[in-house]
């Protein structure tokens, strides 16, 4: 069996504090495969945005493990998670935001 190359074990995120506090991530678990392609789809405000966030190592996990191209994020600094999202992973944002003067 291929290893994946994203595998998400039990991961759980809120954001926000007290009564603002949001559960955007409750146990979710994801392994996808090297060649293997995987669509997030579901509405508005479910989680799809943050979930690739966290793939990306932008936003760190309450709970649960994060693991990319076989290297575990979790317990990682940001120094080591920057660098490690340099050589392994592309971010295309939704809504790009280019350098005025250099477009």
């Amino acid at each position: 069996m291929t290893e994946a190359v994203i595998a998400l074990k039990n991961v759980s995120l809120t954001l926000g504090e007290g009564a603002s506090s949001v559960h955007v991530l409750k146990g979710v678990s994801l392994e996808v495969a090297s060649g293997e392609a995987t669509g997030i789809v579901g509405p508005s405000g479910s989680g799809k945005s943050t979930l690739l966030m966290v793939l990306a190592g932008l936003e760190r996990v309450d709970s649960g493990t994060v693991r990319i191209a076989g290297e575990l994020l979790n317990g990682k600094s940001e120094d080591q998670i920057a660098s490690f999202r340099g050589r392994n992973i592309g971010i295309v944002f939704q809504s790009f935001h280019l350098i005025p003067n250099m477009t």
